[in-house]
């Protein structure tokens, strides 16, 4: 796939709004993916798996794009993510049942040859939490 950046990026979101993501296709096999407070993971496989779990926790998931920008080969795209949470410990904490939520990211991409190569977000976690009552409240 030798496309456009901003439209494997959008090819990407399109996927996960359908449930269905054709990761061999847009994603390379050596991507890097860089998620704070660990160190990057590095291929495909690892990259798959980490979508697919936020998508099982997540069935529902909806990323409206806000924004879409390109510059060579990195596209930066903020997006609002929701949904219903459905998983039992969100970031180390305990959630009590499923809650719906609404929180906002920032997601940078390097596109290398078509696809996906590089991954770095910026990610409301606080946020995420308080709505899904991990504190109590």
């Amino acid at each position: 796939m030798q496309g456009d950046p901003k439209q494997v990026v959008t090819e990407f979101y399109e996927g996960w709004a359908r449930g269905v993501i054709d990761f061999e296709a847009l994603v390379d096999a050596d991507i890097v993916n860089h998620q704070p407070d660990v160190e990057p993971a590095r291929g495909r496989a690892l990259f798959t798996s980490a979508v697919q779990g936020v998508m099982a926790v997540v069935p529902d998931s909806r990323w409206d794009v806000m924004d879409l920008l390109a510059d060579g080969d990195r596209v930066a795209v903020r997006v609002t993510w929701s949904g219903t949470y459905q998983g039992w410990r969100f970031r180390g904490f305990e959630i009590s049942a499923p809650r719906p939520f609404s929180v906002e990211h920032i997601h940078i991409y390097r596109v290398v040859e078509g696809k996906l190569a590089e991954h770095w977000v910026v990610r409301d976690d606080l946020a995420m939490l308080v709505q899904l009552d991990a504190f109590g409240t």
